[in-house]
């Protein structure tokens, strides 16, 4: 009885202050893990980084002290360390290379978040998909198309194809050709289609409007209108001139030519002592 109480005495001699330094570097290790964890989440909001990447940020930094704090109380306890974390870090790379693409798009993501080339409740136009912004996450961006279809795009697609922003800016420039007919007077479609432009409501004075003839096509001489509108208002005051154009041209006799060609027959007499062939 005597050797075990002795051999007891000697185990807690020697392990029972590794347990307790153990046991101090976890319950410390956490709380300085958790103030740090706030510190950065404080100044990642003070530099109006988005929310989303501050949560997941900050998750990612705890998770990884966290696991730093586990394995120095291991290591303080006795345990080999060393084999844990090459377990550690080669199950990261099995799953890294299992999750490429979750991984792209997590990258992706955050370049996002971190640039913003489009925000919440903009209308952009990319990966082949036109629609408003109505969720940024670390792996997607949901947008809602004109017809109402939600489309969930990967981020790491959007990222690497081409994106036009078209809500980004305040006012916005229609384009449109109008073409007439070679016999009908230039000068007065010039001023009809100011006329149109200049009288309606949501066509902006500043930056001025502009008519232009644009070129001498195959079956009409055609103009570029080119009025401004706030980005609102760009697809009604589009229809809207497109309308007024149709009738207005029709009530002052100018013609608006749909595609066609002349086709010019020329009857040949053959000469004198020349059979024609049947």
């Amino acid at each position: 009885m005597q050797e075990v109480m002795l051999q007891m005495k000697q185990w807690i001699a020697i392990y029972g202050l590794n347990l307790v330094g153990a046991i101090a570097i976890l319950v410390l290790g956490i709380i300085a893990a958790g103030i740090v964890v706030g510190i950065v989440r404080k100044l990642m909001r003070k530099a109006n980084v988005d929310e989303t990447l501050v949560s997941f940020g900050g998750n990612f930094l705890k998770f990884a002290l966290y696991a730093f704090v586990i394995i120095a109380a291991l290591n303080r306890v006795g345990f080999q360390t060393g084999s844990i974390i090459a377990i550690f870090g080669a199950a990261g790379l099995a799953v890294g290379l299992a999750m490429q693409s979750n991984l792209a798009n997590l990258a992706a993501g955050v370049m996002i978040l971190i640039f913003r080339p489009f925000s919440l409740g903009e209308m952009i136009d990319t990966a082949g998909t036109l629609g408003k912004v109505e969720a940024i996450t670390i792996l997607s961006t949901k947008l809602r198309t004109p017809d109402n279809r939600l489309v969930i795009i990967p981020n790491n697609k959007i990222f690497t194809d081409k994106l036009t922003n078209i809500t980004a800016a305040e006012v916005r420039r229609i384009d449109l050709v109008m073409g007439i007919g070679y016999d009908d007077d230039i000068k007065k479609a010039k001023d009809l289609f100011m006329d149109i432009i200049t009288s309606h409501p949501k066509v902006l004075k500043d930056p001025a409007p502009t008519v232009q003839v644009l070129e001498l096509a195959d079956s009409s001489v055609n103009f570029a209108v080119r009025p401004w509108v706030n980005n609102a208002d760009w697809w009604n005051t589009k229809c809207e001139i497109t309308e007024q154009v149709k009738l207005r041209c029709d009530e002052e006799g100018i013609s608006i030519p749909y595609p066609q060609q002349d086709l010019h027959l020329f009857n040949e007499t053959p000469p004198a002592g020349q059979a024609t062939v049947q």
